[in-house]
């Protein structure tokens, strides 16, 4: 029996209990700075091409794909070659300390609309180094990948002079011979620099360099592109927006003569400078598309007059800027919440509306309008796709190497291999990213319906998802229901030939309907070839992976494939999960096994250890020349670690000659050593080298311990037993006290734990006091550490987490055999849960807000008058930085939007709350900086007050936490620093009349909070530490000073605002919603999601638990529950190994349990019922066992959850028999036995 237990209860002290471990500074090193680069390349050579040992890392094993044209499987027929936009995205990678190099963090970076842009600009990347994983990924789709010069706005720098002269001055051919070895493709400078002695002379010798570079490398690499930003001229000069035109003609370069495509500052958004633009480019034989109108996502500059309406009548391409450490994409996907799987979304949503359309499907040809929205819910923006054309590379000789996806992005909070799970531990590496759906999601009610009408108006949908793959850690998810719809999957030009073995692999979640593969050929593409995959009389199996085969024969033969989609009929509530999509011509070789292995363990922690492995394959290539996977056999490669006495576990994959591991799970109190291996896979994904091991590590001589303590309940009653325990097993002992009110009620020395038998009588807030070792400024130093009311004890009356005492089918606790069809009773006993207290409100990650003009503040008195907001404050828990209160206009421009009066953060990993005051002034502006310690403890209430002591000319702030002083930490204000309190004031002159006092308001990089808020109150003056005390436990309306007073126990009106209870002062739940310009967005109030309030404050909100089961593949018949007790009766039609989960919750808590396992036997009143009921299959670790009582022939057949057979037994029975099979792997296998050619039973079982 397995049991969960949903505890939020706990206090993190360092990082690593917050997050998954992480690519670190020291992991892996990038060898130069950007300026550097021009020495590193003119002492680099093909004959020692090394620049550090991690050169792995930064070399791409992909050889650029070439794209292809073809009109008839355009969504837009009127884009052709001569005015088909380009896009460069001149955006940085993820965030800049890690770019896009693998890391152990699910909530990366991955960016997926390739097909919409032609060269990618790795902001954040300096000059000559890029890492493989983003070059890989773009390679595949047939993208450039450059990196960039980040030179200074000014005059140009001796520094800077100096690394431009040396780069002009290098050989070509040792340059284009560099870039081919490393696979870049090209140079990108942000140059807005003046030359004021020289006139010019280092600028036009760099132009000269690109134009010889560019005729040395092409011809290897046609895809090459050096990418100029529009600045500075070929006189070295300062100059913006004219346009193309004779003074940077040159730095463009004419026909035969070209140096570098530029990037157009942003204002160019005037016909006649466009006009002139293209006249220029004709005139010296260019195209002007190899042009981009520059585009700043955060400025939301052009900012005044038109953008697209403008640029779609001329033949200049898109170039995307923004910012500089972040793309605007990625840095605010916190939008919509702090949860990594959300903010993935999130990011997904953004960038499909903003590349394919608002509606994510480019038929739906919506109006160009001059929006430079990127939110989520950018819904009416009509798209890259309204200008441009999707371009796809797949097209290629299958005999070299076959099409495979399985619809992974390249990142997942697990790891699938063969639908298989082999890891839970989250990652993410860009670079093994599959082919992904071209057009992203072109549905229609027929094949290459292309206007808004041939799109129903309801119909399917499709979406990436997190929570299963076939390969990787997501997948495609179509669903919906639909009479007859077509999902454009790929744009394709394949030469296919006879015998070309297709395959389809997906898994039906749920619903029905009738599905084909459609294929169409370039000799007839509006005729569709249509393959019946699913019926709509298969039954839906969640935990099944399908597989079909296509075998082309004399109808496709010889035929250029142009087109694949997915036909979907009579659809009724689908839920499709995609895995695979392949064309294999032939069979394809085992790579050779990898060679020049190096392992080096990096970290050990309580999650796990931290690795990274760097390898070579044998190859015929001479020194210094690029070296393909393909070249060497090669797919892609396993990343394997194998602890002594413990099986190898498969970490995940990699396309580079490197990989990286994180938190591989070790036992903490096994052997002590680890080491990492690689193996190469074929082509085709059938073939597989053996594991190249390095060397073994020890786990344990460098060991970081984690300090996090964790106690066993969320809630706690009196006189309950509870532990707080350290989370780390490996921790050292510690002596332990709990204290009220100064006196100690509980102690425990020398030990990793406190267990409080008895509980505690009284309720009330106690503390925590442990002594032992901490880490501290990186050593293990004894000390003392107070955890202020860590363990509160409430009320009875209010309620409790459920908790599950037992669970029983058919009264018993362990495994129980029935048959098909008969019922089954499941029972439960639980504790006394429900009662009933104060209500709250639950933020969800969302802001309460009140107007600051509501409150009695001024554009006078402005922030500098004395105030104090008070609250109760329940998190659920942080997922980084958390914003507690703001007071911001997020309607005014940006920054200030974003900045606003003052802001108020907490960072988990330290503990340390701040508050910030701004000067108004946009840039430059003075910041007065106070701290805090705090400890906001998941899943317990926090009564919070900020008390502003404000005189009218200068304020301060002050922190009281459960009614105490928080312990002050240290400040910063203009340029001095010190500890505990700034005995100084500060004039805080930032003001705006639409300031919204909020809770939860969140802001690019923090959080909103995730949790529920109590009793606001909101005082005009500073509150005291008496008097905070004093209104924690009130709810009085005639407190002194207060002016408005929210208790949530009235319902919110219909424009859902909440009355004060003092004054006129409204307050709201609501959404930021975005508006045009960078960061603009209006409070609006949405309906409040009520949850119990504040143990410690009275109400009516009554707590009520309810019962859930989930039970795969059963009929529940009946069920009924409380708190206390209740039962299910269920039926299972079908024979086989089934398991029940029970979930108590309320609005404390959750408890769930998991019942292992119902045994369905086939009815024996059917044909061979008595053979089924006579027989047993079962598992004992790695091994399955039959047994079988009545004679026959039998075989006994193992299948993996992707249908591949991986052992088989036929044995003859004469009497009781036992037949054992021994499994190589731990995984979830489905065992058939069939009797004399009829099957008996099928049994799905898990191999640990």
């Amino acid at each position: 029996m397995r049991r969960i237990n949903l505890l939020l209860f706990g206090c993190c002290l360092i990082p690593s209990t917050l997050m998954a471990q992480e690519l670190k500074s020291n992991y892996i090193q990038w060898g130069f700075e950007s300026q550097q680069f021009p020495g590193k390349l003119q002492s680099w050579s093909k004959s020692n091409p090394k620049i550090n040992d991690d050169d792995n890392f930064f070399i791409s094993r992909v050889k650029p794909k070439q794209r292809f044209r073809y009109e008839g499987t355009q969504v837009r027929t009127d884009l052709t070659d001569t005015n088909d936009k380009k896009l460069l995205a001149w955006l940085p990678w993820n965030v800049p300390s890690k770019n896009a190099l693998p890391d152990g963090v699910f909530d990366s970076e991955v960016f997926s609309m390739w097909p919409y842009v032609t060269h990618w600009g790795d902001w954040n990347c300096g000059l000559g180094r890029i890492p493989a994983a983003l070059l890989d990924a773009a390679h595949k789709n047939g993208v450039p990948v450059s990196s960039v010069a980040g030179i200074p706005y000014g005059g140009l720098s001796g520094a800077w002079s100096s690394a431009l002269e040396q780069l002009a001055s290098t050989d070509v051919q040792k340059a284009a011979a560099y870039m081919n070895y490393f696979g870049y493709d090209g140079l990108g400078y942000n140059s807005e620099y003046s030359e004021y002695f020289g006139a010019g002379r280092v600028t036009r010798k760099l132009r000269d360099f690109h134009v010889n570079l560019n005729k040395a490398i092409r011809p290897t690499n046609p895809i090459y592109e050096n990418i100029w930003y529009d600045g500075t001229n070929d006189k070295g000069r300062i100059s913006f927006d004219h346009g193309l035109n004779e003074t940077n003609k040159s730095i463009f370069g004419a026909k035969d003569q070209e140096a570098a495509n530029l990037f157009f500052n942003y204002n160019w958004n005037s016909s006649t400078l466009l006009q002139n633009t293209v006249e220029m480019a004709e005139e010296i034989e260019r195209n002007p598309l190899d042009i981009y109108a520059g585009i700043n996502m955060q400025g939301g500059e052009p900012r005044t007059g038109s953008r697209w309406t403008l640029l779609k009548n001329y033949p200049i391409s898109i170039g995307l800027w923004g910012a500089h450490s972040q793309n605007m994409f990625f840095e605010s996907r916190g939008e919509k919440g702090s949860d990594p799987e959300t903010q993935q979304r999130t990011y997904m949503l953004r960038t499909e509306r903003w590349f394919s359309s608002g509606s994510r499907n480019p038929v739906n040809s919506l109006q160009i309008n001059n929006s430079l929205n990127y939110n989520a819910d950018n819904t009416d923006f009509a798209g890259m796709s309204a200008m441009m054309t999707a371009r796809s590379s797949m097209s290629w000789d299958l005999t070299q190497e076959p099409l495979i996806t399985y619809f992974n992005l390249g990142n997942g909070k697990f790891f699938n291999y063969g639908g298989v799970r082999k890891n839970d531990r989250p990652w993410a590496n860009v670079g093994v990213q599959d082919y992904l759906p071209t057009w992203r999601w072109w549905f229609a009610s027929k094949l290459l319906g292309r206007t808004a009408a041939d799109v129903p108006a309801t119909g399917l949908d499709a979406e990436f998802v997190w929570d299963d793959a076939y390969m990787g850690g997501s997948t495609v998810r179509v669903h919906g229901s639909t009479s007859k719809e077509y999902l454009h999957l790929f744009k394709t030009k394949y030469a296919l030939k006879t015998g070309d073995v297709i395959t389809f692999r997906y898994k039906v979640k749920g619903g029905k309907a009738d599905a084909s593969l459609v294929f169409a050929t370039e000799d007839n593409v509006n005729a569709e070839k249509a393959y019946p995959v699913l019926a709509s009389t298969d039954e839906a199996d969640e935990d099944k992976w399908v597989e079909k085969t296509i075998t082309v024969g004399g109808d496709l033969n010889g035929k250029t494939l142009a087109l694949v989609a997915l036909k979907m009929e009579n659809a009724a509530d689908l839920n499709l999960y995609l895995g695979e999509f392949s064309i294999v011509r032939g069979s394809f070789d085992a790579p050779a096994q990898p060679i020049d292995v190096k392992t080096t363990l990096l970290h050990a922690a309580k999650n796990g250890v931290d690795a990274k492995i760097i390898f070579n394959m044998p190859n015929t290539k001479g020194q210094g020349e690029p070296c393909y996977n393909t070249d060497v056999k090669t797919s892609l490669f396993k990343l394997w670690a194998k602890q002594e006495g413990k099986d190898p576990i498969l970490m995940g994959v990699t396309t580079s000659w490197a990989g990286m591991f994180y938190s591989v799970p070790v036992d903490l109190k096994g052997q002590g050593k680890v080491k990492f291996g690689v193996s190469a896979v074929s082509l085709d994904m059938k073939k597989e080298s053996a594991i190249a091991w390095g060397e073994d590590h020890e786990i344990f001589n460098s060991y970081e311990y984690s300090d996090e303590i964790k106690a066993d309940k969320s809630v706690i009653k009196p006189n309950e037993a509870f532990t707080i325990a350290y989370v780390d097993p490996r921790h050292e002992a510690g002596n332990w006290k709990i204290e009220h009110n100064g006196a100690t009620v509980a102690s425990s020395n020398n030990a990793n734990e406190i267990k409080v038998e008895n509980g505690l009588s009284q309720t009330g807030f106690y503390d925590l006091v442990l002594t032992g070792a901490v880490n501290e400024n990186g050593a293990r130093v004894n000390k003392e550490v107070r955890y202020a009311n860590y363990i509160q004890i409430t009320s009875d009356a209010v309620g409790a987490v459920p908790h599950i005492n037992k669970l029983t089918a058919n009264n018993s606790e362990s495994s129980i055999e029935v048959v098909a069809n008969s019922e089954v009773t499941m029972k439960y006993e639980g504790k006394k849960a429900d009662g009933s207290g104060s209500r709250g409100i639950k933020t969800l990650e969302k802001p309460v807000g009140v107007k600051v003009s509501e409150l009695g503040f001024n554009s006078t008195s402005k922030n500098n008058m004395a105030w104090s907001l008070a609250f109760w404050v329940k998190f659920n828990g942080f997922t980084g930085g958390t914003q507690i209160v703001d007071m911001r206009d997020p309607g005014t421009g940006w920054p200030q939007n974003n900045w606003g009066t003052m802001w108020t953060t907490y960072d988990p990993n330290t503990g340390v709350y701040e508050v910030t005051l701004r000067e108004k002034n946009a840039g430059g502006a003075k910041e007065y900086k106070q701290r805090w310690k705090v400890d906001f403890v998941p899943g317990a209430w926090t009564h919070f007050v900020l008390a502003m002591e404000g005189n009218g000319t200068t304020t301060k702030p002050m922190v009281y936490i459960n009614g105490k002083a928080a312990k002050a930490h240290n400040w910063e204000y203009d340029g001095h620093k010190g500890d505990g309190i700034n005995p100084d004031g500060f004039a805080n002159n930032a003001w705006w009349d639409n300031n919204v006092l909020g809770i939860s308001l969140g802001r690019a990089g923090a959080a909103a909070i995730n949790g529920t808020v109590d009793d606001v109150k909101f005082f005009n003056k500073a509150l005291t530490a008496a008097e905070a005390a004093h209104t924690m436990m009130s709810t009085d309306a005639n407190e002194a000073g207060l002016k408005a007073y929210w208790d949530f126990e009235s319902d919110a009106d219909a424009s859902h605002y909440f009355a004060s209870k003092v004054g006129t002062a409204k307050l709201a739940h609501g959404e930021l919603k975005a508006g045009e310009g960078e960061g603009v967005t209006t409070l609006v109030p949405d309906v409040p999601t009520y949850d119990a309030g504040s143990a410690f404050v009275s109400g009516t909100f009554q707590v009520k638990t309810t019962a859930e089961w989930t039970a795969k593949k059963a009929t529940i018949v009946s069920q009924d529950g409380t708190d206390m007790a209740g039962t299910a009766k269920l039926k299972y039609a079908k024979a086989g190994d089934y398991e029940v989960t029970l979930t108590l919750k309320n609005a404390h808590g959750s408890d769930t349990r998991t019942f292992q396992v119902i045994k369905v036997k086939a009815d024996p009143t059917g044909i061979n019922g008595t053979e089924a009921a006579d027989m047993k299959v079962y598992a004992i670790d790695r091994d399955v066992l039959f047994d079988v009582e009545t004679p026959g022939n039998y075989l006994v057949q193992v299948f993996s959850t992707n249908g591949q057979m991986v052992a088989s037994k036929a044995v003859s029975v004469n009497g009781a028999e036992s037949v054992r099979l021994h499994l190589g792997a731990q995984g979830v296998y489905v065992v058939n036995v069939k009797k004399d050619g009829k099957t008996l039973r099928t049994v799905k079982f898990i191999c640990k």
